[in-house]
């Protein structure tokens, strides 16, 4: 599950039903970061693209994560961490079941660079479920607001 709407869809649906609403921007940005670290660097020099491998692991990304909770305040870096790194495992856990031509993502970077994957999709075929997924979310969220302000008015 390559693009970015499908990683942000899977983090939203997961993030609905329970009471995170705290740190869910974190658990957004998590279940992007991989992709935004090495496919937004790859498009502004694509000639780097194989070297910017290792910028989409699992070890790279936890130390990005580490990195950016250092920029929010003492009391909130544990939610904040916590749900980075919850984000970043699932990002992985979609991306595992893609198939690849020529290899795959370097899961054990930088102790090996053997590649592996479940191999169940190709990257481009969650491509068809986008607008389904956009429009769901619209809805998810309308429905939402539109339950909080009944909600205050009730009150």
């Amino acid at each position: 599950m390559p693009d970015l709407v499908t990683h942000f869809a899977a983090a939203y649906f997961l993030k609905i039903p329970h009471s995170w609403a705290r740190f869910r921007v974190p658990f957004y940005l998590g279940a992007l970061l991989p992709d935004l670290l090495a496919r937004s660097l790859t498009i502004l020099y694509a000639p780097a693209g194989r070297a910017l491998y290792s910028l989409h692991t699992p070890f790279v990304s936890v130390i990005v994560c580490f990195l950016i909770v250092q920029f929010f305040e003492r009391e909130v870096r544990a939610g904040v961490r916590t749900n980075l790194l919850m984000g970043v495992t699932l990002h992985f856990c979609l991306d595992i079941f893609q198939k690849h031509v020529t290899g795959s993502y370097y899961w054990f970077f930088p102790f090996n660079w053997r590649t592996f994957n479940i191999g169940l999709i190709w990257p481009e075929d969650s491509l068809r479920i986008v607008p389904v997924l956009i429009i769901v979310m619209i809805a998810v969220e309308v429905t939402i607001q539109i339950q909080k302000r009944i909600k205050r008015k009730a009150v």
